[in-house]
């Protein structure tokens, strides 16, 4: 009795596809070889349940239903269900729920490649696209779906201009148009095309919301349980609704989700199911941390490991950053106070101003960084000049504009590679207008391109490198010299707790050094106080350049051993002289680097050229 009731229920009944309905319409014959009838009950039974979309469902069959010039573009960024809503609004004709103005009503997905191919002759090519809209339009009945609109409707490379034909036939009351674009392609190509932008209709197709991109999950779920012989229970659908959400941001909602939960169930698959048929297992919600840190190359949850690394995070950068030991602990302490927050941050990981004379150590520290915690600093480190944005227009070099159609710099390296570290030197050179853009990053962990799509940076730590009250810096740094003159005179061989600072009674006055960049306008109180840490390199001390000057010594030693297998052997007294001739405090270890290395090459050049060095040699230099 009851399936008896269920089947008289007029919800059901009106399921069910309308009997011999094709008889009550014209039929396509030639224009059906280079379409997909998406209202046929072979398709619908392959689209899966759409969720939501009531609004853009809406506002479609009231555009569609008007007596003339009834044509939409969907605009959308991609993944974001463009297709799928009309899929929707495909199957709302077949079920015949839709208004009686679009009942009986077909909608065809035009193949334009295969249309293309006919000719490749141009005008020959217009008047068969034009013939099969002459066809479609006396049926009387066909809704024509164009993907990527903009590629017929402008001209250029890749670009075939149709828009002739398609205003032509666009005025009629016998034919419809569904037209498909991005945001950008839509202002560059349709908005000023005026014979398409006065005959179509846009409407927005906007992300979908978290509750909705779950439901939708959960339809899809039963499906990927099949394909992989698995059991996804609620709680991981949930997490991975919450983990796409935050960490993969160039993909909207539900493309997102969905793409990780096929990743997951896979590599779930990979790892450890290796014959299809063994008994459904649960995959856990722990295992979408898994996949996702394998993915982004970060930590989506403080594992054990993560918590060792940040904990001992001072000693693993003083493996790559020398004599900084004030400015390390001070960057590590920001850096442990940020991952406490890890996967709920709306902020960048953490965001630091970096201050110093050149060659202390800044640009090495965010290769340090890069390496800790992506384990590749060449990969994971995203370096721009800020001094080559000094202008305003500069600024779209780097954030897009929409005039020129190009892609801004930064935006398209943050999102071909969102998990990283952005490196920005010499901060202070930029415009103004472009502190202000980092501003909103540091703060809301994104911003808005030339073309108005939103740059998430979410998942990048940000290091703003910046000279500015260098002479500050190095006027302290002689003064407290000074005043260790005979500590650091008596050995070179000291404490080693006492690596890295300018001397051991020497006391951190970051407060006067912020006070002084103030005071001279250098930065504003509100810009220092966005970052997570604004950290002061001290110039490299007297005591500390002659350990630099071994280690620099040391390098040009194995590279002269390894290729030469000559043993080299350079005296404390011949660096102290090389440091006491040649190096310039004011370019720090960068120019003690240089001079290192030329000195030693240069006394070995000849000898090595006029082969009076045999291998297995030691000199003594």
């Amino acid at each position: 009795y009851a399936n008896e009731k269920q089947w008289w229920d007029k919800k059901l009944l009106f399921s069910y596809p309308p009997l011999a309905r094709d008889w009550a319409v014209g039929y396509t014959p030639t224009l059906d070889n280079y379409c997909e009838d998406l209202t046929n009950s072979v398709y619908q039974s392959q689209t899966r349940h759409i969720v939501g979309r009531k609004q853009e469902l809406a506002e479609m069959q009231d555009i569609l239903s008007k007596s003339e010039e009834a044509n939409i573009i969907l605009v959308g960024e991609e993944g974001v269900g463009k297709r799928t809503v009309v899929d929707a609004l495909a199957r709302l004709i077949y079920e015949g729920q839709t208004g009686i103005q679009l009942s009986y009503k077909r909608i065809l997905r035009l193949n334009m490649e295969k249309i293309l191919t006919v000719s490749t002759d141009l005008e020959r090519r217009q008047l068969f696209f034009e013939d099969l809209l002459q066809e479609a339009s006396e049926a009387k009945s066909v809704i024509l779906l164009m993907e990527n609109i903009d590629k017929y409707c402008s001209s250029g490379e890749g670009r075939l201009d149709l828009t002739t034909s398609i205003e032509k036939f666009a005025k009629l009351s016998t034919i419809q148009f569904i037209g498909i674009t991005a945001p950008f392609f839509f202002q560059r190509y349709l908005f000023p095309n005026g014979k398409i932008n006065r005959l179509f209709v846009k409407v927005d197709v906007k992300e979908i919301s978290k509750a909705e991109a779950l439901i939708t999950l959960l339809h899809c779920i039963p499906q990927y349980e099949k394909t992989y012989s698995v059991v996804i229970p609620y709680e991981t659908a949930s997490t991975i609704i919450e983990k796409s959400e935050f960490y993969i941001t160039n993909i909207p909602f539900p493309e997102k989700a969905i793409e990780l939960l096929d990743q997951t169930a896979a590599h779930y698959c990979s790892q450890f199911k290796h014959n299809p048929s063994e008994n459904y297992q649960p995959i856990l919600p722990e295992y979408v941390d898994v996949v996702l840190s394998e993915k982004t190359h970060i930590p989506t949850s403080l594992t054990d490991e993560m918590r060792k690394k940040l904990l001992g995070l001072e000693s693993l950068l003083e493996q790559q950053v020398l004599f900084q030991k004030n400015a390390l602990s001070q960057l590590s302490g920001a850096i442990r106070r940020s991952f406490i927050l890890l996967g709920k941050r709306k902020k960048p990981l953490a965001t630091f101003l970096l201050l110093g004379p050149t060659g202390v150590g800044k640009t090495e520290t965010a290769k340090a960084l890069a390496h800790i915690f992506f384990g590749n600093d060449s990969t994971y480190l995203t370096r721009f000049d800020m001094s080559l944005y000094q202008s305003k227009d500069d600024i779209k070099k780097l954030v897009g504009s929409l005039e020129s159609g190009l892609p801004g710099l930064l935006s398209q390296a943050i999102r071909e590679q969102p998990y990283a570290v952005l490196l920005l030197d010499e901060l202070e050179k930029a415009h103004p207008d472009l502190l202000n853009i980092f501003l909103t990053v540091i703060d809301e962990g994104y911003f808005n391109d030339g073309f108005g799509r939103r740059v998430d940076c979410k998942n990048l730590f940000i290091i703003a490198t910046s000279n500015a009250g260098s002479d500050y810096i190095y006027r302290q740094g002689q003064l407290l010299n000074k005043l260790s003159s005979v500590i650091a005179t008596q050995s070179i061989e000291r404490s080693p707790d006492l690596i890295g600072t300018t001397s051991p009674e020497a006391p951190r006055n970051d407060s006067g050094f912020i006070d002084y960049l103030i005071q001279n306008k250098i930065y504003s109180p509100e810009f220092l106080n966005r970052f997570d840490g604004v950290v002061a390199y001290d110039p490299i001390s007297d005591t500390a350049l002659l350990e630099l000057a071994k280690k620099m010594s040391d390098s040009v030693q194995n590279t002269i051993l390894n290729l030469y297998q000559i043993r080299i052997i350079v005296k404390e007294e011949t660096l102290l002289d090389i440091i006491k001739k040649h190096y310039n405090p004011q370019f720090g270890a960068r120019n003690l680097e240089h001079v290192v290395t030329q000195e030693i090459e240069d006394k070995l050049t000849t000898l090595l050229l006029e082969k009076k060095i045999p291998e297995g040699s030691v000199v003594s230099l």
